[in-house]
């Protein structure tokens, strides 16, 4: 079964993916499974096209591709990039954030999802956990537009699960 945080935040993308149109990017995606026995791509009803990415090849993935460095995609290829459970991972996130607002096209949609209360997973490459105050702050640095954020599984009060945020870029 899945977590509260999953659920929770599968509830929070379902909503914020309704009306994304043109072409999606997944970053991080592995198998695209939302946990629920459903995938992320069905999420995304009425986007032209949804590609997947990881970082190494991984059975499904349509990119193989580091977002620290991704020279195989063209300035403002995308109408929306979701990325979620990726830059804690990265030894340079800023690099990653630089390169996804390359990336967008302007006024594109970003869906981000980044850790708060979350255990070490994925070691020795879990590097960063990030509060709501952060993700404004690397947002607003990268040239975005929030449009929401939600604070994901308050089961600990004043300690949530994740921050989920979609933003515009500028």
């Amino acid at each position: 079964m899945a977590s509260r945080a999953r659920l929770e935040a599968n509830v929070w993308l379902r909503a914020h993916t309704a009306d994304v149109r043109g072409r999606v990017l997944s970053i991080g995606s592995m198998d695209d499974r939302d946990g629920e026995g459903g995938t992320y791509r069905g999420y995304f009803r009425s986007c032209e096209s949804y590609t997947t990415s990881e970082v190494t090849p991984f059975p499904g993935c349509d990119l193989v591709i580091d977002v620290r460095a991704m020279p195989e995609i063209a300035d403002a290829t995308y109408d929306c990039i979701f990325c979620s459970g990726v830059l804690e991972h990265l030894d340079d996130f800023h690099a990653a954030m630089r390169e996804l607002t390359r990336s967008l096209r302007a006024r594109g949609i970003l869906l981000l999802g980044l850790p708060f209360r979350q255990a070490i997973h994925l070691a020795p490459t879990d590097y960063w956990r990030f509060t709501g105050y952060g993700v404004r702050v690397l947002l607003a640095r990268h040239g975005y537009e929030i449009v929401t954020m939600a604070a994901i599984d308050l089961a600990e009060e004043g300690f949530p699960s994740a921050y989920w945020t979609r933003a515009i870029r500028r």
